[in-house]
């Protein structure tokens, strides 16, 4: 393993614990409210968004809406999860719809 690879790993896991790590120690014992309490629970939300979001319009590198099995299945997903509140049958829904729609759509 090159001495390059090696570092941009540590650091790479540096960043990823740190980032982590630092709003926990940075708010210890702390009361927040307000805004500064809206923005911190809504930033893992959006993070997961701006992930997965662009993974299920573009899977092939363009945008693909009408024969897209990651997106029909997000929805579906999304939709059945709001209803059904139980994770287990929330994965097994959506491996399911995957499965289906991929054999229908492509």
């Amino acid at each position: 393993m090159s001495d390059q690879l090696l570092l941009t790993i540590l650091l790479m896991t540096l960043v990823t614990y740190g980032s982590r790590v630092l709003p926990f120690l940075l708010f210890k014992g702390k009361n927040v409210q307000g805004f500064a309490r809206d923005f911190i629970e809504l930033v893992p939300i959006a993070l997961l968004a701006a992930l997965v979001v662009p993974e299920l319009v573009t899977p092939a590198g363009t945008i693909v809406l009408i024969q897209n099995p990651y997106l029909w299945t997000g929805i579906l997903t999304f939709l059945f999860s709001r209803f059904v509140p139980n994770l287990f049958l929330g994965i097994v829904f959506g491996m399911t719809m995957f499965w289906g729609l991929d054999k229908l759509l492509l």
